[in-house]
């Protein structure tokens, strides 16, 4: 459980961010050094600070360093042990707070021939017995990860380790990113089952329900139905200019330095205001706008318009041309138009009818979060980085929310070129209001960063030698969140991408999801294809596709193709003809969760 060497921060991160979660454990400690070393004084002094402040809950663990060998610090199991795990939980309960007994974790060793070795069977069973004894909640951590370790067996075990033999370090005990995340888990299904008030306060996804473990995978001619042809259509984005790299010339100007109000403006919506007032018979129908180096803070809104913009950044670096704004789901209506109203004073009422469609509203919510909002098809952003700053000053661990970075908003034919999108939770929203209209998005060498479901919603969405990146932030993490509608053909199809992570402890420990469904509609059923590409080890190898909202009422498990999804509808009583206006059912099924030559 100790700081660096244990499963006690990793389980910290899988409590809501409102949760204060201390983490007080001592490595090498029994029931006797923990006291005798002044610890425990920390521990009842953080208890008197926390009087009258809510409930608390203490978890103690011990029985390791109990054992015989060094004499400053082993105890007898038949009498000191149980009377200090005793004495504890006396204290505990004297101080107001709630104390739950867990059993040591398992060592991680095995005998000649292959068994895992049990030598705090004897520790783990007189904890137990106490639990009994003083009605203590339990959480058998023992029994669990010796299960689970002896499943394992002595190579995938030792993956756990602090560090990987012959590393000094190595040993059977103590723990690495990987094994502290895994035994983490452990210890919140525990508490699931045995501390109902303090589970509730587990964040969603950190119990994950047994289910079907499966990484479908399409043949080569199955994977040819999501090629960049068939997921576009009669679009193609690559031969425009764009993507073939042609010079581009502008028709509007964004230098805060030099503004002229005419051609050059002091900031992106005052460009894209000209370029929509630019609109009438016999104009051209696109609008370049050429943003100059820095950072433009503000948000940038673009309505439905005859006059579709590409706004595009100069020089060939997205990093050096920043559009930024800090805006979450949270913020009120009224504290957005004090923040942001004047922004949109002298803009054409197409852009003034979004902003006032937001103002009003209790608060802004998710799509009202975003920092570029288009409405409009055959919009084109490139060389540029679009970025949510909210949290970005502090890190996400924290007053967590929504903030979209890029909304595409029924926006069809949308082309993204060498584009950085920067945020934490809910980055890049692909909205569309009906699988009838056309909404397609192209995304091509760029970059998307975030820390939960920071790509999601209805649209179709083609990914093209691009890398996302997760963020560690948070011990729970899902990249995609689909809300795909059944009749959508295409949902999200990533080829020849890079999913990355970034190296933090939570990432390293390979538990993060690829995918979770967003249960947004009974027909949103989410659609994901994954082909070429490489899928680092931040995320699950063995479950990469996760059920939508573990723990909550909003529950339900992953849908891997149309079968499950009718299956379901069946069993509870939905005729998806009649009720859901489905064509006929097909055979074969399609597929909803998809990969092909990922490494």
């Amino acid at each position: 459980m100790a700081p660096r060497t244990g499963y006690g921060d990793a389980l910290c991160g899988l409590f809501k961010w409102q949760v204060e979660c201390a983490n007080l454990a001592r490595g090498g400690r029994s029931t006797k050094s923990f006291r005798g070393d002044g610890s425990w004084d920390r521990v009842a002094g953080h208890l008197r600070d926390r009087a009258g402040r809510g409930t608390t809950y203490v978890l103690i663990q011990f029985g390791h360093n109990d054992q015989p060998g060094k004499a400053e610090r082993s105890t007898d199991l038949a009498t000191e042990f149980p009377a200090n795990l005793r004495r504890y939980v006396e204290e505990v309960r004297s101080a107001g707070a709630i104390p739950v007994l867990v059993t040591p974790l398992t060592r991680r060793q095995f005998d000649a021939s292959g068994s895992l070795k049990t030598d705090l069977a004897s520790w783990a069973e007189t904890t137990r017995k106490v639990a009994t004894e003083l009605s203590v909640p339990l959480l058998d951590l023992y029994a669990d990860s010796a299960a689970s370790v002896s499943r394992m067996g002595p190579v995938r075990a030792d993956e756990l380790a602090q560090a990987p033999a012959p590393d000094p370090v190595f040993d059977h005990t103590h723990l690495g990113p990987k094994g502290a995340a895994f035994f983490a888990g452990l210890v919140a299904r525990e508490i699931a089952q045995a501390v109902p008030g303090l589970a509730a306060q587990l964040v969603v996804g950190a119990v994950e329900p047994a289910g079907r473990i499966a990484r479908p995978q399409l043949s080569a001619a199955q994977a040819r139905d999501y090629s960049y042809r068939e997921v576009l259509g009669g679009w193609d984005p690559l031969s425009g200019p764009l993507a073939k790299g042609e010079p581009l010339k502008a028709d509007y100007i964004v230098d805060r330095e030099r503004p002229d109000g005419q051609r050059t403006f002091a900031t992106v919506q005052a460009a894209v205001n000209a370029a929509v007032r630019s609109a009438k018979e016999g104009a051209p129908s696109r609008a370049f706008i050429l943003v100059r180096p820095g950072i433009h803070e503000g948000l940038v809104y673009l309505p439905e318009s005859p006059v579709a913009i590409t706004l595009y950044g100069e020089g060939g670096d997205p990093a050096a041309v920043r559009i930024r704004a800090k805006l979450d789901a949270t913020v009120t209506g009224d504290a957005y138009a004090q923040a942001f109203g004047s922004a949109f004073n002298d803009a054409p009422a197409s852009v003034t009818a979004m902003f006032a469609s937001l103002k009003s509203r209790p608060t802004v919510g998710t799509p009202g979060s975003a920092v570029v909002w288009v409405k409009q098809s055959g919009f084109e952003v490139k060389n540029l980085t679009l970025e949510n700053s909210y949290n970005k000053d502090r890190g996400d661990r924290l007053d967590q929310s929504q903030a979209v970075a890029l909304l595409l908003d029924d926006a069809d034919r949308a082309h993204l070129e060498n584009v950085r999108l920067v945020g934490y939770q809910d980055t890049f929203f692909l909205a569309a209001s009906s699988p009838e209209r056309p909404a397609r998005a192209f995304v091509h060498r760029s970059y998307i960063e975030g820390d939960m479901d920071f790509i999601f919603g209805e649209a179709t969405g083609f990914f093209l030698d691009s890398e996302i990146r997760t963020l560690g932030d948070r011990a729970v993490s899902y990249t995609l969140a689909p809300s795909t509608h059944y009749k959508r053909r295409f949902g999200f199809v990533f080829d020849a991408c890079r999913f990355t992570g970034d190296g933090t402890p939570n990432a390293r420990a390979g538990t993060f999801k690829l995918a979770r469904q967003w249960y947004r509609a009974t027909e949103a059923v989410g659609k994901v294809a994954v082909l070429n590409s490489t899928i680092g080890p931040h995320i699950d190898p063995v479950r990469p596709w996760a059920d939508w909202s573990i723990g909550t009422p909003r529950y339900r498990p992953v849908q891997y193709d149309a079968d499950e999804h009718w299956d379901r509808l069946l069993a509870a009583g939905v005729d998806p003809v009649k009720e859901l206006r489905y064509p006929p059912r097909m055979q074969p099924a399609e597929r909803f969760l998809a990969e092909y030559n990922n490494k």
